[in-house]
């Protein structure tokens, strides 16, 4: 794409040479002999026939000129003005010999740069004319030797270019390209150098150099924007950059182009866009690009091709009916080059479409209409493809596309072809045209990198297992061959298990076994590795081997229990371990059997097994569903009553009572003679106390100790201890307290003998018999010091210390609560502990190590129950050392617990805590939301003061006097006091002196507080200074240095009175 025409370059050329004979005219002579005035004469009326462009006339007169006048002086001017009547003549190969004899006879011409560069242009007239890329080299020749001859020559810059020009002309591209860079360097001026930049930029492109040409086109626009051919070189800069598969740098260029107005090529670069967002995947993108050329330029030559594009793009994006319409005028248009392309996608998204009838029919008229069209044989394939998409027409697909691979054995989609032969057969059962098409693809040396081999391999493969006569060996050597050439082809593993079923078959059971021994770790597919496992134990099975196939058989049904030969594997499992003598593993794996196939004879027995290995593994729903199943399912069963039995055991585990309870008492009631029932009870019995229903509990475990024959001694002693809690329950705490204390007495070695201590202080302490109940703890602790109740031991231990109220005894109650932090396993019995060492460390006014205590409690539970008292207690602390900072974050995040029991302390300490810090909005916030939400909270007068007084601090005094009002409403405490008082404040800030000394003297009389009286009467006597009634001042001033003389208003009050005027002496 050169895209510019040479009339412009060469009528500047003909202005340089007319120029130069101008320019002689005008130069005279200084002393004219008569033969010079005569030549003179001649010269003159030559020059005027030129000037008047008769040419012709011109020529004749310059011949005379140069026979009359040979010695002349004017001679080199007129052969060089004869030369350009020559080139206007376009009698080229004269004019190319009078500039020659010029410069040969007359080789110091003072404008020889000038007979040379019109030489070159004669020379490449010439070659215009013939067309010869030799008389392109040769004009460029005579450009090149401007500047070569005349480097400081006006000219030398233009010949160079020129002489790029040529040599492009005659298609030397590399030499064009130096010489284009040759003039770049002579540094050109402004309105040459767009020229050479655009031959040096299409000469780099045309030579396939496309990273220089775009670095001359970036130069180009970044020099020349504005030039008119700004817009054609941003669209070859695209070009370039797409060429070299920078796809997202193009796109804009493209785009840039495309949008220019009445640019020519503006559909070129439109295409391009399309094509730039293709590559980069960008397919919904691209094809409403190309969709919108046929709309933007209707008679462009791209406008098939660039449906064609966006049918593609659709069809990539799976927009299959859109793909269709796009295509489906191209695939129609009888004159489109594209038809051909644009049917073969056409038919494809038909088939997608799942119409793959109508995709014959287009591929049909395709295939009628190019029939020369080098894209015919894409257009019978894909025909084949639509064939095959229709199953009743398989068939002949399978026949279409042996056919294909007969008559284009050299085409790209011989391979799809062969490939497809072998599969279509395959699936119409005829493995032996299937094997002969993958042997002709396997053996084209040309599809050895075929991404199709792998299938062909495996496809191959399963027709050797097929037919009369399946070729074992040759299957293995396929199967072999995709797993070698192919490690991590999708078929592989099917393959792997498909060469252990070949050396299975063969005989070759070592062989098999080695091969599935190594290969079984490596198949994720579990029906792939249940098969495997079962050729693997068959082999071993064969070779006589059974424990090795057990283990086979067992691997092949953990990975696939569900599999569709499963019932092979189990028999085949079951046989092994029966062989081997595992008669025990060999019912629970025929237990499965009969789980699984509903017509088993040993359901009854299987299942109850299955039940009792759930129970023992402490799997309490599958065993209550399996022993169900017998009960409901074989009720007359000898396992019917241990079923009944097991699924009351099993639903005591879970924790199921009441269900468990029910089951037990149908044991009872359906089975009163069986040997099982003794046990039933006792657990009935337990049950029932756990269901808190003690009488009824008590009743069923007496009448087991009743039995005969009697329980064991362990088993009575244990009957026993259920029955006290039974009492324990019925808060029958002294007849408890003898049982516990009997079986203690008569098994020493109780085996819950840390819940009967810990059952029996329980009840010690329910009849106020605290010693004693501390006593069962404290032997708990000692004599059963690794059960899990002795960290609850302890902690209640420390709680009995607690309780006695003696001050003293914390340290003891602090020692409790860290042992049973030693031994704790339970949380939240931790917490508790946590919670209680770090309150008595509280109360023992050690607060550091209390905070450190519960910030391990806040941190181990983040979410227990106890976090909002151990927030609140930690800020306590913190309070209580008046570290505000601190104590304000714990009790913030009990305020931002809606949950939280404390919720209102926490409010009310969080808002003391930001008045100390003199954070008012904050502690507004914190009054008014416990004003609002604890009507009730014992401190709410005191909150409502708190509220009144960050309303003062911030200065809504009209808030905060109504505040303080309802304080002195609510209550008579020391915070009514200090409400009476800060209404006084506001009263003296806002100078209502009377209204001031009022609440100020009220706070004074009224409440029985040292520190509200001194102040009252302080502030009083400034309210009276104010008001001019010194004498009320004194009297007020002097009430608080006389009542309160210890106490700091004293002083102030003092110095108040300094300041007032001495009194007047009183008149006799």
């Amino acid at each position: 794409m050169r895209g510019r025409g040479e009339g412009r370059q060469m009528a500047a050329k003909l202005v340089c040479g007319l120029l130069a004979v101008l320019l002689l005219v005008s130069s005279g002579l200084a002393q004219e002999t008569d033969a010079e005035k005569a030549a003179t004469r001649d010269y003159v009326v030559a020059q005027g026939f030129q000037k008047k462009r008769l040419y012709a006339n011109a020529v004749t007169h310059w011949k005379t000129f140069l026979t009359a006048h040979p010695k002349s002086v004017r001679v080199p001017a007129v052969r060089l003005n004869l030369a350009v009547c020559q080139l206007q003549l376009k009698k080229y190969p004269e004019s190319v010999a009078t500039l020659k004899q010029l410069l040969k006879l007359h080789p110091q011409y003072k404008l020889a740069d000038r007979v040379q560069f019109n030489l070159g242009l004669a020379t490449e007239r010439l070659a215009g004319a013939s067309g010869k890329a030799t008389d392109f080299e040769a004009a460029a020749v005579e450009y090149g030797r401007v500047a070569e001859r005349f480097p400081k020559s006006p000219f030398a810059i233009q010949g160079r270019f020129l002489q790029a020009e040529c040599l492009f002309s005659a298609e030397k591209l590399q030499p064009a390209i130096a010489a284009y860079g040759s003039a770049l360097a002579l540094k050109p001026p402004a309105s040459l150098e767009p020229d050479i930049l655009y031959g040096l930029g299409t000469a780099q492109e045309q030579f396939e150099k496309h990273a220089e040409a775009a670095v001359t086109y970036q130069r180009f626009l970044k020099a020349h924007a504005k030039h008119p051919d700004a817009t054609e070189i941003t669209l070859r800069l695209g070009l370039c950059l797409f060429r070299q598969k920078k796809y997202v740098e193009s796109q804009p260029l493209f785009a840039r182009a495309a949008a220019v107005a009445n640019f020519a090529q503006a559909d070129l670069a439109l295409l391009q866009q399309g094509h730039a967002m293709r590559q980069q995947q960008k397919l919904a993108e691209a094809a409403t690009v190309f969709e919108s050329l046929p709309k933007k330029f209707a008679k462009s030559a791209y406008v098939a091709e660039s449906r064609v594009a966006a049918g593609k793009c659709r069809f990539g994006v799976k927009e299959y009916a859109k793909a269709q319409q796009v295509l489906t005028p191209v695939a129609a248009d009888p004159k489109a080059v594209e038809g051909a392309e644009a049917s073969a996608w056409l038919g494809r998204a038909l088939v997608k479409l799942k119409k793959p009838t109508d995709a014959v029919v287009v591929y049909d008229k395709a295939i009628a209409a190019h029939a020369k069209s080098p894209r015919l044989p894409e257009l019978v394939h894909f025909r084949n493809e639509a064939l095959y998409a229709q199953p009743a027409k398989r068939v002949e697909s399978a026949a279409g596309f042996l056919a294909f691979s007969g008559k284009y054995p050299d085409h790209e989609l011989t391979a799809s072809a062969l490939y497809m032969s072998a599969l279509s057969h395959l699936q119409i059962e005829k493995p032996a045209l299937s094997l002969s098409s993958a042997e002709k693809f396997l053996g084209n040396a040309k599809l050895a990198k075929h991404e199709l081999r792998p299938e062909v391999f495996y496809v191959g493969g399963q027709a050797c297992l097929l037919g009369e006569k399946p070729d074992w060996a040759k299957g293995e050597t396929l199967f072999r061959g995709l797993i070698a050439g192919f490690p991590k082809h999708q078929h592989v593993p099917a393959a792997t298990v498909r060469i252990g079923y070949c050396l299975y078959r063969s005989e070759k059971y070592d062989p098999a076994v080695a091969h599935l021994t190594a290969g079984i770790p490596g198949l994720a597919d579990v029906s792939l590795k249940a098969e495997a496992g079962l050729l693997l134990g068959r082999s071993h099975q064969a070779a006589k081997r059974s424990p090795q196939a057990i283990a086979a058989f067992r691997a092949a049904l953990a990975a696939a229990p569900k599999w569709e030969r499963a019932d092979e594997l189990l028999y085949v499992l079951g046989a092994a371990l029966k062989d081997d003598d595992k008669l025990t593993e060999a019912s629970v794996e025929l237990t499965k059997l009969q789980s699984q196939f509903a017509k088993s004879g040993f359901r009854d027995r299987t299942l109850y097994e299955l039940g009792d290995i759930a129970r023992l593994q402490k799997k309490p729903d599958p065993a209550v569903a399996l022993f169900r199943q017998v009960v409901t399912g074989f009720p007359k069963s000898d396992v019917a009553p241990l079923a009944q039995f097991g699924m009351g055991a099993a639903l005591y585990e879970k924790a199921d009572f009441k269900a468990a309870a029910a089951s037990l008492k149908q044991l009872v009631d359906k089975y009163p003679k069986h040997v099982i029932v003794a046990q039933g009870q006792r657990l009935q019995g337990s049950c029932l106390r756990e269901l808190k229903d003690f009488a009824a509990a008590a009743g069923v475990l007496q009448a087991y100790l009743a039995t005969k024959p009697a329980p064991s001694a362990e088993l009575a002693a244990d009957a026993r201890f259920e029955l006290a809690l039974c009492q324990v329950g019925l808060k029958q705490h002294k007849p408890a307290i003898t049982i516990f204390n009997a079986v203690l007495q008569a098994q020493p070695k109780f085996a819950q003998k840390d819940n009967l201590l810990y059952e029996l202080a329980f009840a010690y302490r329910a009849t106020d018999q605290l010693p004693q109940a501390l006593a069962s703890y404290r032997r708990l602790v000692a004599e059963v010091p690794t059960s899990p109740l002795v960290a609850e031991s302890w902690f209640r231990i420390g709680q009995a210390v607690e309780k006695s109220g003696d001050q003293k005894l914390l340290p003891e109650a602090e020692k409790a609560y860290t042992a049973g932090l030693k031994t704790v396993k339970k949380p939240a019995v931790r917490e508790s502990l946590l919670y209680q060492l770090g309150w008595v460390q509280y109360r023992q006014e050690r607060y550091p190590e209390a905070i450190a205590q519960l910030g391990v409690l806040l941190k181990e539970f983040p979410k227990g129950d106890q976090r909002s008292e151990a927030l609140l207690l930690c800020g306590e602390c913190q309070y209580l050392a008046k570290n505000w900072k601190e104590a304000v974050v714990h009790f913030e995040q009990v305020v931002g617990d809606p949950k939280a029991t404390e919720r209102a302390r926490a409010l009310y300490r969080a808002g003391t805590c930001h008045l100390n810090l003199k954070k008012w909005p904050l502690a507004q916030q914190r009054f008014e939301a416990l004003v609002k939400g604890f009507a009730k909270y014992p401190q709410l007068p005191a909150a409502r003061y708190g509220l009144g007084l960050a309303l003062q601090k911030q200065n809504q005094l009209d808030r905060a006097v109504p505040v303080f009002e309802q304080v002195t409403k609510e209550t008579n405490t020391e915070a009514a006091a200090k409400a009476r008082f800060m209404i006084g404040e506001i009263a003296f800030s806002r100078k209502q002196y009377k209204v001031a000394y009022e609440n100020f003297l009220v706070a004074a009389f009224k409440y029985p507080y040292e520190e509200w009286q001194a102040k009252g009467y302080l502030e009083a006597g400034r309210c009276f200074k104010e008001l001019k009634d010194n004498d009320k001042a004194r009297e007020m001033l002097g009430t608080v240095i006389k009542k309160f003389p210890k106490r700091p208003e004293a002083k102030s009050a003092a110095q108040v009175l300094t300041t007032l005027p001495k009194p007047k002496p009183k008149s006799k």
